[in-house]
């Protein structure tokens, strides 16, 4: 894999963000032209290209801040698909609680009438602790991380979403607990933009290789509205691109598999993309599906090197995991296992019975002394300090990260490219 090649696509994608307001998300042109700049190099290398196309619903943040009661500004984000606050925004008094809100026992005899409850992020699914908080009659939601910065995400049904959500950090969750004991009142204001929109896959599949077993890899190439995305997920793009145009000249090789290479749209409105693919597969093609290998931020600049781990009841993709270990063995690397926590693009393909590997650099979650030690960098700060912003570009990703990502990667996938599992080998 040519790292300066890699580099050369990341100042594409930047350079396309910039042009087109400073980001690339689904169903905006700077989405467009960045699929349009994949696809003329997959053209070149005699790949067969198919756009699929699908509709989804677009949200982009207009507002997200928080005032308190002596005139502080913590930092707070919106999560996406949960309902605006009023224009004039939001003033409640708040609750914060210790138990996750996962549970029905947790609500028992808690005041959170007409309150915004502050609840930790970890647990369960935001739309669960929504769900749960508008039961209970919370005007608003905030969910802190577990270490400085504001987590991001978005609620799963647009449809039953009834409360405003955010986003906090330990340190605001802390200062509002302060404020919650002292009888003091905030005002909050998360608002959204949100609307239909359409955006397309690109899928790229060799022109040779047997048909009925099917080596698919994939990265989202879309980025959120709030920045270029350049580690995410430019650099897994910008990886899975060099993986495809390194295999086009032995995709006729005698025994091959049949690869395809997939550059998902809508993976931040919620793994839209791929999962839009799984349902429209038919199924035959569903059937020649050998295994499912996933790239998501893997150029972090505080990075861990972590293997997705399905756990003991999917023997096929604990196949995939030991060979992704192995591999950043063999360059010398210790990886860590990570669990099929529905984040990424590996989640529908795990629900589809499918066997699947995955490579995972860090996001928010802040790099502990043990981590730091087996791979470098800073303790107690994120493993993307950019994560979800517009400082995600083209300066902060990590070269190291990257090279160690994608020889791994590619190494496994050209094991699968001559050994697909075939499909007995299924679940």
């Amino acid at each position: 894999m040519s790292l300066v090649r890699v580099g050369d696509h990341l100042e594409e994608f930047q350079r396309i963000a910039l042009a087109h307001h400073g980001h690339r998300a689904s169903g905006t042109a700077g989405h467009a032209a960045s699929l349009s700049y994949v696809e003329k190099e997959l053209s070149a290398a005699g790949y067969l290209l198919r756009r699929q196309e699908f509709s989804f619903l677009y949200t982009e943040t207009v507002e997200e801040r928080m005032t308190l009661s002596d005139g502080r500004s913590p930092v707070v984000t919106a999560f996406g698909y949960a309902p605006s606050t009023p224009e004039a925004g939001l003033n409640a008094a708040f609750l914060p609680l210790d138990a996750t809100g996962c549970d029905a026992a947790d609500w028992a005899g808690v005041p959170a009438e007409g309150r915004t409850v502050v609840l930790p992020a970890e647990g369960c699914a935001a739309a669960e602790k929504e769900r749960a908080a508008a039961d209970a009659g919370a005007a608003a939601l905030l969910l802190a991380g577990p270490g400085p910065d504001a987590p991001h995400g978005w609620l799963t049904d647009p449809e039953a979403a009834r409360i405003p959500v955010g986003g906090i950090g330990a340190d605001t969750a802390a200062d509002l607990a302060a404020e919650a004991a002292a009888g003091r009142t905030g005002q909050l204001w998360l608002r959204a933009l949100t609307e239909p929109r359409t955006t397309e896959n690109l899928i790229a599949t060799t022109p040779s290789g047997d048909p009925g077993r099917t080596v698919v890899a994939g990265a989202h190439l879309d980025s959120v509205p709030d920045g270029p995305g350049i580690n995410d997920n430019g650099v897994a793009a910008a990886v899975l691109l060099e993986a495809a145009l390194d295999a086009a000249p032995r995709a006729a090789d005698p025994g091959r598999a049949r690869l395809r290479f997939a550059f998902w749209a809508a993976e931040e409105f919620g793994l839209l993309g791929s999962a839009h693919y799984l349902d429209t597969l038919s199924a035959p093609e569903r059937e020649a599906t050998a295994l499912y290998l996933n790239l998501e931020m893997i150029g972090s600049p505080n990075h861990g090197l972590y293997v997705l781990d399905p756990g003991p009841g999917d023997p096929p993709s604990a196949d995939i995991a030991g060979r992704l270990t192995a591999a950043f063995a063999g360059l010398g690397e210790t990886a860590r296992p990570f669990p099929p926590d529905g984040r990424s693009d590996f989640a529908p393909f795990l629900d589809a019975g499918i066997p699947t590997g995955g490579l995972y650099g860090g996001s928010y979650e802040p790099k502990t002394e043990e981590q730091a030690e087996l791979w470098g960098g800073t303790p107690g700060v994120p493993h993307d300090p950019c994560y979800h912003q517009p400082c995600d570009d083209s300066t902060g990703w990590s070269r190291t990260a990257a090279a160690l990502h994608g020889e791994a990667f590619h190494r496994v996938l050209e094991h699968y490219a001559r050994h697909p599992l075939a499909p007995k080998d299924r679940p």
